[in-house]
C-alpha cells in the first residue's frame, strides 16, 4: 500500500509541475449523447479534455470564439481571437457548442468562456465504474441510538402485552467526499481544494454554502466555491464537482467542515478534512 501511495504521489506531483490541472469534473458518454455537458474556458488559460478513446473529429458553430487543438484522445480548448480594427483581440466572454466524435459516438458540450484564474481539466469516460481517482472517498454514516433496555414487570401485576416491534431503522446517509489540495509555493496564502461529492444514500442531501467552513487556528478563513452542477441538493445517485478557493491561509493545517442535511429523515452530518496548506496533498482511501 505504501509503494502505491508513493507512486501515486510522484505521478500526480509530476503532472502539477507540468501545469496539468487536476480533473475538475468527469462526464460519461451515455449522458453526453443525450444532453450537453458544460465546459468552462478562461481567457489566457487552457482547458484539457481527456477522452477514453481517440477523437475522430471536433466541431463548433462559432470557431472564432474557440480554439480547438490536440490529438489522440486529448483536446485542448482556449479562447479564440476576434478581428478588430486594432488587430486580433482575445475573446473575453461568450458561449458556443462543441460536438466531438469519439468511438462511433457523437458527444455534445456547451462551452462557456468567462474570466478565471486557472486552467481546467475534464475527463470523459465511456461508462460509470466505481473506481477511485485522486483523494479520499469517505462514506459518512450516522449510527442509530441504542434502544432502551426493557424493564421487568412488578410482581402481582397483570401480564402486559408484548410491545409492538420497533420500526426498522432508516438507512444511514452515505456521501462519498473526495478532496485534492493544491497550494501555491509562494506566500500568497491562496489554497485550492478540488472536490467531488456523490450521494450514495437513499434520500436527497443538502450542502448549503453557508454551512461550509475552512478554519485555521480555530478562526474561519475567506472561501469562494464554484461547483457543477450549480445546486445545493443532490438526489440519490447524483454527484457534484467543484473548487473551493481559500484565502489568507498560512503554512500549516487547515480544517474543512461542511455540514450536510439528509432531507426526509432530517438528520445532519458533517464532512470533515484536515488539510495541509503548504504543498500538494494526496489522500487515498486505506485498504480494507
Amino acid at each position: 500500500m505504501r509503494q502505491t501511495l508513493v507512486a501515486a504521489a510522484l505521478l500526480l506531483l509530476g503532472a502539477v509541475q507540468a501545469q496539468s490541472p487536476v480533473v475538475l469534473k468527469t462526464y460519461y458518454a451515455e449522458d453526453l449523447v443525450k444532453s450537453p455537458g458544460l465546459i468552462e474556458v478562461s481567457p489566457g488559460f487552457t482547458t484539457v479534455l481527456d477522452f477514453w478513446d481517440t477523437v475522430d473529429a471536433a466541431f463548433s458553430a462559432k470557431r472564432e470564439l474557440l480554439r480547438i487543438e490536440g490529438g489522440g484522445s486529448r483536446l485542448l480548448l482556449s479562447a479564440g481571437l476576434l478581428g478588430t480594427a486594432a488587430g486580433p483581440t482575445p475573446v473575453k466572454t461568450g458561449t458556443t457548442d462543441l460536438v466531438v466524435e469519439v468511438g462511433g459516438r457523437t458527444l455534445l458540450f456547451t462551452v462557456r468562456i468567462s474570466p478565471g484564474e486557472y486552467p481546467r481539466r475534464y475527463q470523459i469516460l465511456l461508462k460509470r465504474e466505481r473506481a477511485a481517482t485522486y483523494g479520499v472517498s469517505t462514506p459518512v454514516q450516522v449510527q442509530p441510538a441504542p434502544a432502551p433496555a426493557p424493564q421487568p414487570a412488578p410482581k402481582g401485576s397483570a401480564p402486559q402485552a408484548k410491545p409492538a416491534p420497533a420500526p426498522a431503522p432508516q438507512p444511514e446517509p452515505r456521501v462519498a467526499f473526495v478532496t485534492t489540495v493544491q497550494a501555491p509555493s509562494d506566500a500568497s496564502g491562496k489554497v485550492t481544494v478540488f472536490f467531488n461529492l456523490e450521494n450514495q444514500g437513499r434520500y436527497p442531501v443538502s450542502f448549503a454554502l453557508n454551512d461550509l467552513q475552512v478554519l485555521q487556528g480555530g478562526k474561519p478563513l475567506k472561501v469562494e466555491v464554484r461547483r457543477d452542477p450549480l445546486k445545493a441538493v443532490l438526489g440519490p445517485g447524483e454527484g457534484q464537482s467543484g473548487v473551493i478557493v481559500v484565502y489568507g491561509a498560512r503554512p500549516g493545517e487547515l480544517l474543512l467542515r461542511w455540514r450536510g442535511v439528509e432531507l426526509g429523515p432530517g438528520r445532519t452530518f458533517v464532512l470533515e478534512r484536515t488539510l495541509l496548506g503548504t504543498a500538494l496533498e494526496i489522500q487515498v482511501s486505506p485498504e480494507k
